[in-house]
């Protein structure tokens, strides 16, 4: 019976940067979790991104102290393992793991919702339970089908979604006469006893950067695109989230 293998050399760094961004996914952070922020932080919620980005550059820098040695598909199991043990590592491995699908059933629902409204506003009645079902399927086979058909379809897709909400900001701001909000750099207003939540809640919606770590089979020339994936879209959400606007 022939085994199975992962297609090996066959993501080029813009597909890894692609999986990464598309799991921290700052087109639904601009969606979702900004409102969330500034009921925390007001105007200095680019403050909060821009503090949590920070942060979680220093633990990407000492990922990637990992990245540059070696690869697997284990990510961040062997990594922990090699250095804190099996324990340690199995722990890590079951929580990422459960991080990961609780991710997913975040972004199916939020597939499932959008979609529901998108459809009911043109007269098209469809269960959720069917939307959420179509979105796993396709996923699920995009996935298995091929790597890189996925990796490029989510390149292609949340670089369109970046744009089109880009897009956005500037039709806004323009249309409403653009100015600078110099309140988002009073001091005086600077919500110092909430600005530790508002940190809190930036680096919940960025996590997802070290996802390409586990593509170490799968990565064309790992030891250097796997670590430059995981800076590179850490930087780009965190700069995309703290450029967007609050309500």
């Amino acid at each position: 019976m022939a085994s199975a293998h992962l297609r090996p050399n066959c993501l080029s760094f813009l597909e890894l940067l692609a999986q990464a961004i598309a799991l921290i996914s700052p087109t639904m952070t601009a969606a979702l979790i900004i409102p969330v922020m500034y009921a925390n932080t007001g105007n200095w919620s680019w403050l909060s991104y821009a503090l949590g980005t920070v942060m979680l550059l220093f633990v990407a820098l000492n990922l990637n102290q990992f990245a540059r040695r070696s690869t697997s598909a284990g990510s961040m199991y062997a990594y922990i393992s090699r250095g804190l043990g099996l324990t340690a590592g199995g722990i890590c491995g079951w929580s990422l793991i459960w991080a990961y699908l609780g991710i997913s059933m975040a972004g199916v629902t939020g597939f499932s919702i959008f979609a529901g409204k998108l459809l009911a506003m043109i007269g098209i009645a469809v269960s959720p339970i069917l939307l959420f079902a179509i979105c796993a399927g396709i996923s699920w086979f995009l996935a298995w089908k091929n790597v890189q058909l996925s990796a490029m379809l989510m390149l292609i897709l949340e670089s369109v979604s970046m744009m089109l909400i880009s897009l956005l900001v500037v039709i806004v701001l323009f249309e409403h006469d653009f100015a600078i909000d110099t309140t988002q750099f009073d001091m005086a207003t600077l919500p110092w006893s909430s600005l530790g939540l508002g940190v809190v809640v930036a680096i919940f919606s960025l996590v997802g950067f070290e996802c390409a770590t586990a593509f170490g089979e799968e990565a064309k020339d790992p030891l250097k695109t796997i670590p430059r994936a995981v800076i590179w879209s850490l930087i780009i959400s965190g700069v995309f989230s703290s450029s967007s606007p609050t309500p």
